[in-house]
């Protein structure tokens, strides 16, 4: 369950489901995209490592600062580095979208207390575009797809996800069969 492309996943349900809804396509941020965090927590997991070594070039002398207060800083700096770890993941495993035989359910999760879920029915929906920019984007093909439902506003959006364009089309071969919901 860490793809972040999943077709037709198996022993995976969501909150609201209905009966007789399938889920055909789980997706979650490129993988690749997680480095960001990834870099700027190895970094602050090496900062106590990288001060001693730099501090004798500023020409202070920081010898005066009691044992009990770096040991705190030590804590600090790791329990960041903790936090920024388990944010990072929580936030890209958490933020899915999930189409279904019936519809789109967008799930955003911004941090530990908040949930936003957007839904978007198959019936509705009339419009979808892909884009995928950037060389890193281009390499990893990855991309961002929304969905426009009827009314003006853009009902669901699935940023950086993989094979953006083929998520964009399938979600239109979708919509353009009959009402009668796609049961495979």
């Amino acid at each position: 369950m860490f793809s972040s492309y999943i077709e037709r996943p198996q022993k995976c349900s969501f909150e609201g489901q209905d009966p007789g809804e399938n889920i055909l396509l789980l997706l979650r941020a490129h993988p690749i995209t997680n480095f960001s965090w990834i870099i700027f927590s190895i970094f602050v997991f090496f900062v106590p490592f990288l001060v001693p070594k730099l501090l004798p070039f500023t020409g202070l002398n920081f010898s005066f600062i009691p044992a009990n207060f770096i040991l705190i800083l030590l804590i600090i700096n790791y329990l960041l580095f903790l936090t920024i770890i388990f944010e990072g993941f929580l936030y890209w495993y958490f933020n899915v979208t999930i189409v279904t035989n019936q519809k789109i359910v967008g799930i955003n999760f911004d941090h530990l207390l908040y949930k936003g879920v957007d839904l978007a029915p198959l019936s509705k929906i009339e419009e979808t575009d892909s884009l995928t920019a950037g060389i890193i984007g281009t390499i990893f093909n990855f991309g961002n797809v929304k969905v426009q439902t009827a009314g003006a506003s853009i009902a669901i959006e699935m940023k950086n996800v993989p094979k953006a364009a083929l998520v964009a089309d399938m979600v239109l071969d979708l919509v353009g069969k009959p009402h009668e919901h796609i049961t495979e």
